[in-house]
């Protein structure tokens, strides 16, 4: 399976890397297998949050220092549009044109591919919207038939997003299907029910990041989650990598092969005003690096799984949207209990419940005025999504942790110097699709749920 998968990649990746290609010659064999599909999507949407997208998102957050080539660029907000076609690609190339033919395939017959298809292109399409805005969707991965795609709206994006989540749940709840995931489901081995907890957790992400447009927002996400969400880490959306030959976590991929960022003074500054003893557990020294540091090994050995959607991340939303719905003392205490989480998993117990409980004392006490304790919730929640794009995205939605914009900042593309509110577009679709919006959205350009 692993090898197919690869020969898969290869095939999808030598097709070309714009959505115009795409329509004009999809060039994904038609008539392969649903388990056949299934493994490359899984893997091609796991490397792309973990290859580019972690780094782009992660300088952005102030998670990663850009040191040397495209990184160094991002680093000073300047990115070069021709590899920005990278990123773009990893997701919509290499995952979306073959879950997309996953659900074309399967969605009258067999409703339980098509159920695990929908969720992931959820996943996926919810990425693509919060780092560039408005995407083609509707109109992509129709062939020859339209080969200059319209941009669907952000706000059209979201509806789609929370469409696609509750069709899939639908369909996994369906008892017949032809054909059902099984062993080539290579996140939860065909069990349904995960796949509808993850769901669940998406909807709730989804609900909460336009709460600047919809006052319901926290609501909706806490209704999403007592539908049925996960229970424990163990449920973690999250795909695994074997951690040998070329099957590695793409984070450590990178550091091992690539090392042009390490983590960033700020990150090291705020732990470290706060002692927090996760620290030295989620950030590791780079090699002859003059004590440049990584993301430690709970998110970046070589077979750590790259997690998608998390338990730990769930606890985070709950809590937010607790405290944003008048339950603090509910909010307080799922605080503590993933802060507690967290801990104990980055550092494999190693931190003792004494040091946790002298950091919650010290660091994480509800003052009943709301920007304070809206500050705590998010900063410990800045810290714990390391390696993913969810600091980036919570950062513009609440304004919190407090963060400096890099130095040198002030581009054509980013024209204020401030922090990136969102990424350039890749310059195959200038050039390529006469429905770019023209002229193209600076960095400092707002999309609809990032109002002021």
């Amino acid at each position: 399976m692993k090898k197919i998968t690869s020969f898969l990649i290869i095939l999808l990746v030598a097709t070309g890397c714009n959505l115009e290609e795409i329509n004009e010659n999809p060039n994904v064999p038609t008539d392969v297998p649903l388990n056949t599909l299934l493994p490359p999507a899984q893997k091609a949407l796991a490397d792309a949050q973990g290859g580019r997208i972690f780094r782009y998102t992660g300088i952005f957050g102030q998670h990663l220092i850009g040191i040397d080539n495209q990184e160094l660029l991002i680093e000073n907000y300047q990115p070069d549009e021709f590899f920005v076609d990278n990123p773009w690609s990893d997701i919509y190339l290499n995952s979306l044109v073959i879950l997309n033919l996953i659900i074309s395939r399967s969605e009258t017959s067999s409703p339980h591919y098509a159920g695990v298809a929908r969720i992931l292109t959820a996943h996926g399409l919810g990425m693509i919207a919060d780092i560039w805005g408005d995407t083609p969707f509707t109109q992509a991965f129709q062939g020859d038939s339209i080969q200059h795609p319209a941009y669907n709206s952000q706000e059209q994006i979201y509806t789609i997003i929370q469409q696609l989540l509750a069709r899939g749940i639908e369909d996994l709840q369906l008892e017949e299907s032809v054909f059902s995931p099984g062993s080539d489901d290579l996140i939860y081995g065909g069990n349904r029910q995960s796949w509808i907890k993850a769901a669940r957790v998406l909807q709730a992400r989804h609900h909460l990041r336009i709460l600047k447009r919809n006052p319901n927002a926290a609501g909706d996400a806490l209704a999403a989650l007592n539908e049925g969400a996960f229970a424990s880490v163990a449920d973690d959306l999250a795909y695994p990598y074997l951690g040998s030959g070329m099957d590695t976590n793409p984070v450590y991929g990178f550091f091992e092969n690539t090392p042009n960022t390490s983590i960033d003074p700020q990150f090291v500054a705020l732990t470290q005003g706060l002692s927090d003893p996760r620290y030295t557990h989620i950030t590791r020294v780079i090699p002859f690096s003059g004590g440049r540091r990584r993301p430690g090994d709970y998110y970046a050995s070589a077979g750590a799984p790259l997690r998608l959607v998390s338990y730990i991340e769930q606890e985070f939303i709950k809590a937010e949207c607790l405290y944003r719905t008048g339950e603090q003392t509910g909010a307080s205490q799922t605080l503590e209990a993933v802060v507690t989480l967290h801990m104990n998993e980055v550092s494999a117990g190693a931190i003792t419940s004494e040091q946790i409980q002298t950091y919650i004392d010290a660091q994480m006490q509800f003052t009943a005025d709301a920007n304070n304790d809206l500050r705590i919730i998010m900063t410990q929640k800045w810290i714990a999504m390391l390696t993913t794009p969810e600091a980036w995205a919570d950062w513009r939605r609440t304004a919190w942790p407090v963060l400096t914009p890099n130095p040198n900042g002030a581009t054509d593309a980013n024209p204020t110097g401030e922090i990136p509110r969102r990424l350039i577009y890749p310059q195959s679709e200038r050039l390529r699709n006469n429905n770019f919006p023209a002229p193209g959205p600076t960095m400092q350009d707002r999309f609809w749920w990032d109002i002021d």
